[in-house]
């Protein structure tokens, strides 16, 4: 038997570096203020149909329950989230703050750091449209990766606004703009031009929209842009919108970003401020304003933005440049040199758990030899070993597997000598 193809079991360094990642952002999404919630791994299948793009809603793992109830296996927890403030927290002061880890699954061809099952972390803004709430959660997007480490992330902003507003003028609107929108993200060329020409874009319009979206750079660009969408007011506030999103990140903090007009996003449900960070040219994190999800939902209007993180990208990148904090599995490992020991060293072994250290004993009965020679096997790099002897005079001998010095140490001595080591 074999797990299922992509998915994958996860041990050792690999596991241990999603949990790093995972503590991490724990850490910074509660320095922002943001409240964790946990939402179940199946919804029903309309949640995700609605809005979440058909390139989503090809891949959703949906079955039927044994009432017939058509059901999903989450591809994201935005819309999860959505739901949740709609049956339970709307009526909460204002900003709603949430943030959450867990699996999703996605039916698409698997290849290098993306699996059919993965692991998403995010954070939500519910209840306000100021920009500030917008520069937030990009700030904490490049907190988080700097939290981590990385010195090298990109952190590229845009705003599909400017996209639609262009399309609309053009006389392509509403869920019409999605595939070309949706061929923008996906930077294929071909398909960009396959769905303006079956939108029937005429050429100068088609001209205007791939200016826009080539543009990439400083903040200078928008002065690029403002030209091309003079003659579309709601394009123009968009383009005021993005101005003073990027005004406030300098108070926030934000240094390293640039602006990316072409970035459309994956998902159906983004109306305004959309950004995505990177690391090595991969995509690791993205998210943006999504104010009418919540309307679609059957909830109140509703303004939100977010952020979606890829913990399985991040935490693989971490262990390639050798920047997870790995921690040994076990502080020590204590060993009797004979069965009339064992029981005392099954006591001394309580002793350094209860005292807050990682302890093990043998467990299988080994001659005192093979013991040592078990300690080698699984790396650990201090014994404890307990003596008829020494444990007369109240000590045990602690030896350094590495060095191969040992000492003697007072037993009520052991789990301070073990710490001060570690």
């Amino acid at each position: 038997m074999q797990a299922p193809r992509g998915t994958r079991d996860l041990f050792g360094e690999e596991l241990q570096s999603i949990r790093h990642v995972m503590r991490r952002m724990e850490e910074v999404f509660k320095r922002y203020g943001y409240e964790e919630i946990e939402t179940p791994i199946f919804e029903h299948l309309e949640l995700f149909t609605k809005k979440s793009g058909s390139s989503v809603v090809r891949q959703l793992y949906a079955f039927k329950d044994k009432s017939s109830r058509d059901l999903a296996l989450r591809p994201e927890i935005t819309a999860p989230v959505a739901r949740v403030y709609i049956q339970r927290l709307r009526s909460r002061p204002k900003p709603v703050k949430l943030y959450y880890f867990g699996s999703c699954f996605r039916y698409e061809e698997p290849q290098s750091k993306r699996w059919r099952q993965f692991l998403q972390s995010g954070a939500e803004i519910l209840g306000t449209a100021d920009p500030a709430a917008d520069a937030e959660i990009a700030a904490l997007t490049g907190h988080v990766m700097e939290d981590l480490g990385f010195a090298d992330f990109e952190l590229r902003l845009g705003h599909i606004r400017l996209l639609r507003e262009l399309l609309s003028h053009a006389g392509v609107k509403g869920e019409a703009q999605d595939p070309i929108l949706r061929a923008v993200d996906s930077k294929e060329e071909k398909r960009i031009s396959e769905e303006i020409g079956r939108a029937g874009i005429k050429p100068a319009e088609e001209k205007l929209f791939r200016e826009l979206i080539s543009l990439r750079g400083e903040v200078s660009i928008l002065e690029q842009a403002a030209p091309l969408l003079r003659k579309i007011p709601r394009a123009t506030a968009a383009l005021q919108n993005l101005r003073a999103i990027i005004g406030y990140l300098p108070s926030l903090g934000v240094k390293n970003f640039s602006l990316d007009l072409g970035i459309a996003r994956g998902l159906d449900y983004y109306t305004d401020f959309v950004f995505e960070a990177y690391l090595g040219g991969v995509q690791v994190a993205g998210g943006g304003r999504y104010d009418e999800l919540v309307e679609q939902l059957g909830g109140e209007p509703t303004p939100a933005v977010g952020v979606a993180f890829g913990i399985d990208r991040i935490a693989q990148t971490l262990l390639e440049r050798g920047m997870v904090p790995l921690r040994d599995r076990l502080d020590c490992l204590v060993l009797p040199v004979n069965e009339e020991v064992r029981a005392e060293a099954m006591r001394v072994v309580t002793e350094l758990r209860r005292a807050g250290l990682a302890a093990d004993i043998d467990l299988v009965g080994r001659k005192f030899t093979k013991a040592m020679e078990y300690a080698n096997a699984i790396g650990v790099k201090r014994v404890v070993v307990v003596g008829p002897k020494e444990l007369k005079q109240g000590r045990v001998i602690l030896k350094d597997m590495i060095t191969g010095e040992q000492e003697v140490v007072p037993r009520e001595e052991l789990p301070r000598a073990l710490k001060s080591e570690a």
